[in-house]
């Protein structure tokens, strides 16, 4: 099956030998497989209430996340952001992280066919990209970098943008339901493999920073690079965009000057 999804020609990666003995060549293959991977192994999770509805954009928005790879993940790279899962008129509607409809379709140049979820919560349909919604994380975080870098490609030089957890979980009005808010042994085995797969990403991307968007993201990857640091990478925090956080409403300039303390923004400049 999966196979037929990437039409891969190359045994699956399995361990950090695989990984590590990676051709520059087949870096995007490799990491759209664990990626794959990882999704097809959360489908096997059973969410208890409040969680009603569960989306995959891995499943039906696979088209434009694959292009994103394909275009933007061809390299190791210095510098790895990553978020915590898709936001309902993001990642969930693009199939692409912070996925922003005007940020997606007139900076990165993508516009591929999205089709729906098995179970589509009324309250988040999927339109793909005619969604009329715009979300603020994603303008804000994509509107910082394009202001930044000028062209896409100047940021994916050294950076990449990633989510820690693939997938989406509703309450049945169709309020989010984030990871941190899963109780019990279902967050265990969905951190368990998700965990898993970022330390997979980090090696196979050789990434020598994490920068965490979000507490959340980066108390993750905290925690896995504690267990084993191979490259030791250092591990980051970027206040997460979300208008939700608490006195963000000046997010665009209190991250650039973030970066900047943190001697980042040489590499997007």
């Amino acid at each position: 099956m999966l196979r037929k999804k990437l039409k891969l020609d190359e045994p699956s990666a399995r361990g950090n030998e695989s990984i590590a003995s990676t051709d520059l060549d087949s870096i995007s293959k490799t990491f759209l497989e664990l990626e794959i991977n990882l999704n097809e192994s959360l489908k096997l999770l059973q969410f208890k209430s409040p969680v009603e509805f569960v989306y995959h954009p891995l499943d039906y928005a696979l088209k434009p996340h694959t292009v994103y790879v394909n275009r933007y993940c061809t390299t190791h790279k210095k510098v790895m952001f990553v978020g915590m899962n898709p936001g309902p008129w993001g990642m969930c509607q693009t199939g692409i992280p912070f996925g922003e409809i005007s940020a997606v379709k007139d900076w990165f140049k993508i516009n591929e066919e999205v089709s729906k979820p098995e179970r589509e919560c009324p309250e988040r349909e999927i339109t793909g990209f005619a969604c009329k919604r715009s979300e603020i994380s994603g303008q804000r975080i994509w509107g910082l970098f394009k202001n930044l870098c000028g062209v896409p490609e100047n940021f994916f030089k050294y950076a990449f943008m990633y989510n820690y957890c693939p997938i989406a979980m509703m309450k049945r009005g169709g309020a989010n339901v984030t990871p941190s808010e899963i109780k019990g042994d279902a967050q265990r085995k969905l951190e368990e493999l998700c965990d898993k797969a970022l330390f997979e990403v980090i090696q196979l991307l050789k990434v020598e920073i994490v920068v965490g968007v979000g507490k959340y993201a980066e108390t993750r990857a905290l925690q896995v690079l504690k267990k084993s640091n191979p490259l030791n990478t250092r591990v980051l925090y970027l206040l997460h965009p979300s208008p939700r956080v608490p006195n963000n409403k000046n997010w665009v300039e209190t991250a650039e000057k973030r970066l900047n303390d943190l001697k980042l923004i040489s590499y997007f400049e």
